[in-house]
């Protein structure tokens, strides 16, 4: 990736001292994890109206909030710039996470940034690796950063990104099944969501937004008041807006499984990620049920969570699975 001159050098990681959640509430917050939350309802024995509903639907139910996709194949707006922003368009898109690759041509992402913005849809480049965690591995982090700084300062205002999100996932590395190697890797953690909002708000103002899963409330870190939080809540006071991946395929448990955080974000921006790739896990996407029943979910997440000052909207995963959906 291109570096910028002008950006400081990041400093040099402390890992922090973290207080170990209680052992119970790692245990449930990992079970949920690796079970797929199993507290959510399955769609057979919830009772809850399944009603299939539109793009358009779920747009009026959503109001003027986010409605966000996840594009990690960046070759689409090379290959295909005007029907990709065509599918966009017609499904009220108006917020892109768009994986930044390096080997696309500068003028391709300014093309697209350009049109989307014209047709009201914002987009925030997308990066991230599960072992960003680590300092000896960041700078990879900090080129990403760096890209995307280089890039505005060369583009016109027009064709720069609004953004910069991050998905880290350091819960799939080895190192996380132990709890040894856990504490030390969310101290890790911890300290790569600071530092990458230092950086990219260091010299712009860029939106700062992360990935994170919905079950890390069941982990205890310092707050920097001498107490103790939930690493989601560390986590939203430390970034601009947060998407909750809720990678749950039905009302209820997508409801259930946010709401605490929710409550802990008091009013910051709370995006609510749903999926629709075959992860092969149980009653975790949308992709045997299709996008109307997906429309249809989301119009009554929109519906059920409305009241809630932090709800920002929803975000779908991802831009290839989800427009090859069945109906």
């Amino acid at each position: 990736m291109e570096t910028s001159a002008n950006v400081r050098t990041p400093k040099p990681f402390r890992r922090r001292q973290l207080r170990p959640a209680p052992k119970a509430a790692a245990k449930a917050a990992l079970a949920l994890a690796l079970a797929g939350l199993l507290a959510a309802v399955p769609p057979a024995a919830g009772g809850t109206v399944r009603a299939a509903a539109t793009a358009q639907e779920v747009a009026a139910a959503n109001g003027d909030r986010i409605a966000a996709v996840w594009m990690w194949n960046t070759y689409e707006i090379w290959r295909d710039k005007t029907g990709t922003l065509d599918k966009l368009t017609a499904n009220g898109i108006n917020l892109v996470y768009l994986q930044a690759d390096p080997d696309i041509p500068l003028d391709v992402y300014r093309e697209f940034i350009r049109e989307a913005g014209s047709r009201g849809i914002a987009v925030h480049a997308l990066a991230g690796k599960p072992y960003w965690v680590f300092p000896d591995r960041q700078k990879e982090l900090y080129d990403f950063i760096y890209w995307v700084k280089a890039y505005n300062n060369a583009s016109r205002s027009a064709e720069r990104f609004d953004g910069i999100h991050l998905d880290v996932e350091p819960y799939v590395l080895p190192e996380w099944q132990t709890e040894s190697g856990r504490e030390a890797i969310i101290g890790y953690w911890m300290d790569t969501v600071t530092g990458f909002t230092e950086q990219v708000k260091s010299d712009s103002f860029l939106t700062t937004g992360i990935d994170i899963p919905v079950w890390l409330d069941g982990f205890l870190v310092p707050d920097g008041k001498g107490g103790t939080t939930t690493l989601t809540d560390y986590f939203i006071g430390h970034t601009d807006q947060i998407t909750l991946m809720a990678y749950i395929d039905n009302v209820p448990g997508i409801v259930r499984a946010v709401s605490k955080e929710l409550r802990e974000a008091a009013g910051k921006p709370v995006v609510i990620g749903v999926e629709t790739m075959d992860n092969g896990e149980a009653n975790s996407s949308f992709h045997a049920l299709g996008s109307g029943r997906m429309y249809g979910a989301l119009s009554e997440v929109a519906a059920a969570l409305s009241g809630s000052p932090s709800y920002a909207g929803y975000a779908i995963h991802e831009y290839d699975s989800w427009i090859r959906l069945k109906p």
